[in-house]
């Protein structure tokens, strides 16, 4: 099997030289040929990916975070390539919804002995394509505002320290959320999720499934901080958002307007702002993922 390997060196857990020798090595020996290229700025990974499209691969092996799987999921979605994810960032969200090693030379076993799956994808109006989730909101304006050396340092707990900083400088916006054709409704934050897990092992929307067929939308009713600085610790410390603060729907489409522009992200990246849409893109994307035990469980 040919595989194109997107190695970003800047993500928050980027291998080192004699870490991707191991990696590579270990691809190698389970009958990976795989070409690199380096991620040198952003947008290159995007490119890479497409490059990949021209018949001489089998596999994207995408060697960063949940950005760098963005751009590449950009790359090769609506072809029939093969995503492998050798997990080093921040956050790695799709690993987690996955349930892939967080090692990226043990993920390597993954792509050598897994089994291939093919999950959903969220798209937005713009044509992007989302593998975890997006958001709009204060949830974009943190992920705009966390500063770079915070991730690598505190990792998803940077997101909360700039989250409360966020809500002393902007506060929260009010938000009219449209589902399905269905009268909207008011929110002052929307987070619209394909996958369960939120900023790494955090389980935002426990009900989600990645590959069912619909988005779950959880919105903050109330314009209260304090209610949802409340909702964010119940999040991190026991994965059980507080549900008399959020709401949970599901939705195939969703269109998310504001009275002024409001920040939207996707899978951690920031791409623009309100009047928004999101839609599902059924079983889009084939993956490679632990294989499962006949009791349904991850060999």
């Amino acid at each position: 099997m040919r595989a194109k390997l997107i190695y970003n060196p800047a993500a928050g857990r980027a291998a080192g030289a004699s870490r991707m020798k191991k990696i590579m090595r270990s691809l190698a020996d389970g009958g990976i040929e795989a070409e690199i290229g380096v991620v040198g700025r952003p947008g290159d990974a995007r490119q890479f990916a497409v490059s990949a499209r021209d018949g001489s691969f089998d596999m994207v092996i995408c060697a960063g975070g949940d950005g760098t799987i963005h751009e590449v999921i950009n790359g090769i979605a609506g072809s029939n390539l093969l995503l492998g994810v050798l997990p080093m960032g921040t956050g790695n969200v799709l690993a987690w919804d996955l349930g892939l090693p967080l090692d990226p030379v043990e993920a390597c076993e993954v792509l050598k002995l897994g089994a291939e799956r093919t999950i959903d994808l969220g798209r937005s109006s713009d044509g992007r394509y989302f593998s975890c989730m997006a958001g709009v909101g204060i949830d974009a304006q943190i992920v705009r505002d966390v500063p770079p050396l915070a991730k690598g340092i505190l990792g998803s707990f940077a997101y909360m320290l700039s989250g409360i900083r966020t809500l002393v400088h902007h506060g929260l916006t009010e938000l009219s959320i449209g589902m399905d054709g269905r009268p909207p409704v008011l929110g002052y934050a929307a987070v619209i999720c394909n996958s369960t897990h939120y900023g790494g092992r955090f389980k935002l929307c426990p009900s989600a499934v990645i590959d069912d067929g619909w988005l779950d939308v959880a919105i903050l009713q109330k314009r209260d901080s304090l209610a949802l600085l409340r909702s964010s610790l119940s999040v991190i410390m026991d994965n059980r958002p507080r549900k008399e603060t959020i709401s949970f729907t599901r939705a195939r489409m969703v269109l998310v307007n504001s009275a002024q522009k409001t920040l939207v992200q996707s899978d951690g990246d920031i791409i623009g702002a309100t009047p928004i849409g999101f839609s599902i893109a059924p079983r889009a994307l084939r993956v490679m993922a632990p294989a499962r035990k006949p009791g349904g469980g991850a060999a």
